[in-house]
């Protein structure tokens, strides 16, 4: 008996944790097509559409994952250099590492995730709508009491999902997309369209609705439906996905932001105590038996973290400039990346491991490369 009720207590205890990671991971899908249809004419995923949602997620303490119908690359597109969030993640290589290597939809773990968010560009229309194990994530999801939601063109990728019983999942639901109205249905880019996006949601039992001004930021939520126009509605359909999430599941990512938030400080800790000569703050961010490691004329370096801290002398500022580039959290391991900016000298890209013990994260790893930069 005592066997029996620890292995129900061990099920019990692997449930418990596998809802909670869950609920902190959103799953984004890409299409493969290079091109519309069987032209020559190039499409892409739409950057914007990709970026926004993204950003809105992990900051909100969210882990995004990629999928694709064939895995892999995806092309990206419709973007613009000017714009800073845009510039930020173009520029972000363990970012474009992700679109670069999507997972394949018999990779993805449905059980992880508690959203599911269609992104948007030309490609959408191609490749997602019919692929069969994307739509069984996409219910799978949908039942555990998740999220279904897209921007602009993904809307195409949910056209023909249906419930156990072939039944539209979205139907009464009131959809929106990129509507044709606001399509060159002359264009030969849209007579490669292999349908619709209004008319296939009304065919299948949905309500298509559109804001006829468009570029107005309009999204529509039913149910556990959320969808978004055009790119202007990408952050605000971002935000009514964390909305409903953080009531469907209501432990949703308190400990994740938590733990955000405290890796944030232990990286500030070292950033800002290294370049405000602030010793003590660079104490609270490392493990007292932390290393430096780095290579050097094809020979690895490893230098003490006491040592480090040694040299940095209390109240002499220096003009380094650091940010945060990425943190990755997993229960009570953490990966970070940061870039360290000293005028005039280098660029340094710190990489760390973090972990949580005794209820404090440290720094216990630190690896790092620099670049020179050209002197004024």
């Amino acid at each position: 008996m005592m066997k029996n009720t620890a292995l129900i207590f061990l099920i019990l205890i692997g449930l418990y944790s596998m809802n909670i990671h869950a609920q902190n991971k959103i799953l984004f899908v890409t299409s493969n097509q290079d091109f519309y249809g069987n032209t020559t004419i190039a499409t892409a995923n739409h950057f914007e559409e990709i970026i926004k949602p993204y950003d809105v997620f992990i900051k909100a303490g969210y882990t995004v994952d990629f999928v694709s119908p064939q895995g892999g690359a995806v092309p990206v597109g419709y973007i613009n250099t000017s714009d800073s969030l845009q510039k930020k993640y173009l520029y972000n290589g363990w970012f474009m590492d992700k679109l670069e290597h999507t997972k394949k939809p018999t990779e993805v773990i449905i059980d992880d995730y508690t959203a599911i968010f269609y992104t948007g560009g030309g490609a959408a229309m191609y490749g997602v709508a019919e692929n069969p194990v994307i739509q069984k994530i996409a219910r799978s999801i949908y039942n555990k009491n998740g999220v279904i939601s897209t921007i602009c063109h993904g809307t195409a990728g949910i056209v023909y999902l249906t419930d156990e019983n072939k039944k539209p999942l979205y139907s009464g639901r009131k959809i929106t997309g990129f509507p044709d109205k606001f399509e060159n249905r002359n264009a030969e880019y849209y007579k490669a369209f292999p349908f619709s996006i209004d008319k296939e949601i009304n065919n299948n039992q949905g309500n298509f609705v559109y804001s006829d001004k468009g570029g107005d930021a309009f999204y529509i939520v039913d149910g556990r439906f959320v969808t978004g126009q055009d790119p202007t509605s990408a952050s605000k359909v971002a935000n009514e996905v964390i909305r409903i999430l953080k009531t469907n599941f209501n432990n949703s990512d308190t400990s994740k932001k938590d733990d955000l938030e405290q890796i944030t400080e232990v990286l500030l800790n070292y950033i800002e105590g290294t370049a405000n000569g602030q010793p003590e703050r660079l104490r609270k961010a490392f493990n007292p038996n932390f290393n430096l490691y780095t290579v050097e004329k094809d020979t690895l370096w490893i230098r003490s973290g006491e040592k480090y801290i040694s040299n940095i002398k209390v109240g002499e500022k220096s003009n380094r400039k650091g940010s945060i580039i990425s943190i990755d959290i997993e229960k009570d391991a953490a990966i970070a990346k940061a870039e360290i900016i000293v005028p005039n000298w280098r660029v340094f890209t710190d990489y760390f491991l973090i972990l949580k013990y005794e209820g404090t994260w440290k720094i216990v790893h630190k690896s790092y490369t620099w670049r020179e930069l050209l002197k004024a």
